[in-house]
C-alpha cells in the first residue's frame, strides 16, 4: 500500500515494491524498444553485473507489462536459450526485471562484421536457433517476434533470445491460439498478419527469414511500401535474389523453401529442420566451400531495421519513485498530456 492507502497496481508475491537503486547501481543503456529500456546494473552487494529491463506502464498497458514477468516465473518458461530472471521491482510507472546480462552484439550486427562468412557459419547459427525452438515448442511456448535485434550473442558463438514480451504459452499447439502480438512485419508469419491462430510453425517461418537474410544480406519481404510487405507475406510471394543466391547451395535454398509455406502446420518443425541435410554434419564440407560476400548489404539491412525500430522507441525518464513517495512528473508525461489536448 502507498502512504495514501492506494493499492499497488500489480499484486505478485515475487515482486518487491522497492526502489531497485537501493540494491543496484544503474549504468549504461544496452537496449531500447517500444515498451522498455535495458540498462547494465551492478549489485551493490557483490559487484555482479546484471541487465535491468525497465518496463514503463500505465493503466492501459499494465497487463502487457506484467505478462513477461508472469511467463518468466512460470513452470512453462524454457531454460534453453533464455536469460534467467533474478528479481523484480515495482515502482510508480515502472516494472524493473533484473536478469542475466547478455550484452553481446545482435544477430545481424555480429554476422555482418565477421571477417569472412561461409554457409557453415550461417548454418551454425540457424542450428542453434532451431535447437532452442525445439525445446521451447516441446513446452508449448512460442516466441512470435524473433527479429534479429531480439537475438544476442552471449559469447563469440552462443546465441540467446533476450526479449519475451511477445512470448505465449499455447495449451494446445495443434489448435494454436489467436494472439494480440504483431512484431516486425518483415519477420511475421502470414497467420499473424491475418490474426489467425499461431502455432510453433509461426516461429519457424521467421527462421526462414533469418536464414535468407544471413545468406544474402537481403530481407526477402522488404519493400518501401508497408502494404506491399503485408500483401507479399500473406500471399507468400517471394523469390531468391538471382545475384545474391547465385553461389548458395541448393540445400540451403531447399531449407528456406520448406519454411516459406502458407499453412503453419505444413512448415518444417524445429525437429525436422535439425534433420535437414543443410544442417547435417555430413554436409559441412559443402557449406564451408560457399563464401558469402554480403557483409556490406547486411550492414545496410541491419541499420535500416534499427532505424525503423527507433521510430517507435520510448524515451522515459527512468526516475524511480516508490508508492510511498509522491509521483515524479516527468517531461514526457507533460508532452503526452499536450498531445492528448
Amino acid at each position: 500500500m502507498s502512504k495514501k492507502g492506494t493499492k499497488l497496481p500489480i499484486d505478485r508475491p515475487g515482486i518487491k515494491a522497492e526502489n531497485p537503486e537501493k540494491y543496484y547501481e544503474f549504468g549504461d543503456e544496452i537496449g531500447r524498444g517500444k515498451f522498455a529500456v535495458v540498462q547494465q546494473v551492478k549489485s551493490k552487494t557483490d559487484g555482479t553485473m546484471f541487465a535491468a529491463k525497465i518496463i514503463k506502464f500505465d493503466s492501459d498497458s499494465l497487463k502487457f507489462a506484467i505478462r513477461e514477468y508472469d511467463l518468466m516465473v512460470s513452470e512453462h518458461f524454457p531454460k534453453v536459450g533464455t536469460v534467467k530472471l533474478h528479481e523484480a521491482y515495482l515502482v510508480r510507472k515502472y516494472l524493473i526485471l533484473i536478469m542475466d546480462l547478455v550484452d553481446g552484439k545482435t544477430l545481424l550486427d555480429k554476422v555482418s562484421h565477421m571477417h569472412s562468412i561461409t554457409e557453415d557459419d550461417v548454418a551454425t547459427f540457424i542450428r542453434q536457433l532451431c535447437e532452442i525452438l525445439k525445446d521451447w515448442h516441446s513446452k508449448n511456448v512460442v516466441h512470435l517476434d524473433l527479429r534479429p535485434t531480439n537475438i544476442r550473442f552471449a559469447n563469440a558463438r552462443d546465441l540467446k533470445i533476450v526479449d519475451y514480451n511477445s512470448c505465449r504459452h499455447i495449451p494446445n499447439k495443434k489448435a494454436g491460439a489467436v494472439v494480440d502480438v504483431i512484431g516486425d512485419t518483415e519477420f511475421c508469419a502470414p497467420e499473424m498478419l491475418q490474426f489467425e491462430p499461431v502455432l510453433p510453425g509461426s516461429d519457424m517461418w521467421t527462421i526462414g527469414v533469418l536464414a535468407y537474410c544471413m545468406l544474402s544480406g537481403i530481407s526477402p519481404f522488404f519493400y518501401e511500401d508497408e502494404d506491399k510487405v503485408v500483401k507479399c507475406v500473406q500471399k507468400v510471394k517471394w523469390q531468391f535474389d538471382e545475384s545474391a543466391f547465385a553461389e548458395i547451395t541448393a540445400e540451403a535454398k531447399d531449407f528456406i523453401k520448406k519454411l516459406f509455406v502458407r499453412a503453419p502446420e505444413s512448415r518444417m518443425t524445429a525437429s525436422a529442420a535439425l534433420e535437414h541435410k543443410w544442417l547435417s554434419s555430413d554436409y559441412a564440407a559443402m557449406r564451408k566451400k560457399t563464401t558469402i560476400g554480403a557483409q556490406d548489404v547486411m550492414v545496410e539491412t541491419d541499420e535500416r531495421l534499427y532505424s525503423e525500430e527507433e521510430e517507435e522507441y520510448i524515451w522515459p525518464s527512468c526516475v524511480f519513485r516508490t508508492f510511498e513517495e509522491d509521483e515524479y512528473d516527468s517531461p514526457e508525461s507533460e508532452e503526452d498530456e499536450e498531445e492528448e489536448e
